[in-house]
């Protein structure tokens, strides 16, 4: 099965390009993807291990499902090589090593053709599929690549489209303080992460033996962040959906032993939100820029403060 979408993008092709191979933008860019670690690299290529989630089923979890009542198949990882083109019309192919069954293959291109005499260029995104009796046999394979790709390229046009780029649209911050976590491991002081949100009736959704979705809900439906974790004492988080201000809001949490002013372990948090162009692009843009930066930095600050406190209560 072969898919195919184009679409216009109103920025050259070479600035779009870039956002699609650096995939520290991935998180931001892709309201599916949760992470990504770069597992290899070279100038023309590069191996990477990427986590995602169906937006749409993980809401559908958190509305149907109890408390610690798991959620299979929300939550999907991978590991994928991709090639980069730079001869002729720019490409970047992609590829997964092991499709989970059943599919057999899974992989595709990005092509950015520039549009002479324009700043414009064209983004098409092929994904080509094949499954175990061929994909007429499972139907859900066509509406998930469908929605893949139309999301992706939505994405992409939202980060192309910020009125100041993306460097300016970006607030990235972090903040640390002290825990009481004693010999636990990090992601033992960290388990606590998922009532950060901090109300009694949130719920925590496993997802996988090392992620979860922490729902809380709220006047208009649930407010969801998948919780990851990670190796070497570290989670990421990533809001679902986040509030209009926002296009993308994820955090990176670490504990390490040993660093706090006390010579105690200390927690971390690495904060990265892309802010909407509704808000940024506004006249007087960096007053209203740097009272979303400051807000979540205090947010930042207030969770970090709370992990420390009920790391306290643990010890």
């Amino acid at each position: 099965m072969k898919v195919t979408h184009t679409t216009a993008v109103r920025a050259p092709a070479a600035q779009v390009r870039e956002l699609v191979a650096d995939v520290r933008w991935w998180p931001l860019l892709f309201e599916n993807i949760v992470h990504v670690e770069v597992l290899a690299r070279s100038d023309d290529a590069d191996r990477l291990r990427l986590w995602a989630v169906d937006v749409d089923a993980a809401f559908a979890a958190a509305a149907s499902t109890g408390r610690d009542t798991a959620a299979p198949g929300v939550l999907r990882s991978w590991t994928a090589r991709r090639t980069f083109g730079r001869t002729g019309v720019p490409t970047i192919a992609f590829r997964q090593e092991a499709p989970q069954p059943p599919l057999l293959s899974m992989g595709g291109t990005w092509e950015f053709r520039a549009v002479p005499g324009t700043d414009t260029c064209e983004v098409t995104l092929t994904h080509e599929v094949e499954a175990d009796g061929g994909t007429d046999r499972h139907p859900w394979v066509r509406p998930m690549v469908e929605g893949a790709t139309d999301s992706q390229l939505a994405g992409l046009r939202a980060a192309a489209h910020l009125p100041y780029g993306i460097d300016r649209s970006v607030a990235d911050l972090s903040a640390a303080v002290g825990v009481h976590g004693g010999t636990a491991a990090p992601h033992d002081v960290l388990a606590n992460l998922d009532t950060l949100p901090a109300t009694s009736d949130t719920l925590r959704v496993p997802l996988a033996p090392d992620a979860f979705l922490a729902a809380e809900p709220g006047r208009r439906g649930f407010r969801l962040t998948v919780c990851l974790g990670l190796p070497g004492g570290r989670v990421v988080t990533k809001r679902l959906r986040p509030p209009a201000a926002l296009l993308a809001l994820v955090d990176e949490w670490t504990v390490n032993p040993g660093t706090g002013s006390a010579g105690g372990p200390q927690a971390g948090v690495h904060r990265r939100a892309l802010l909407s162009a509704t808000r940024h692009g506004r006249p007087g843009h960096d007053r209203v820029a740097e009272r979303l930066r400051s807000c979540l930095a205090a947010d930042a600050r207030d969770r970090l403060q709370r992990l420390a406190a009920l790391s306290t209560v643990a010890a």
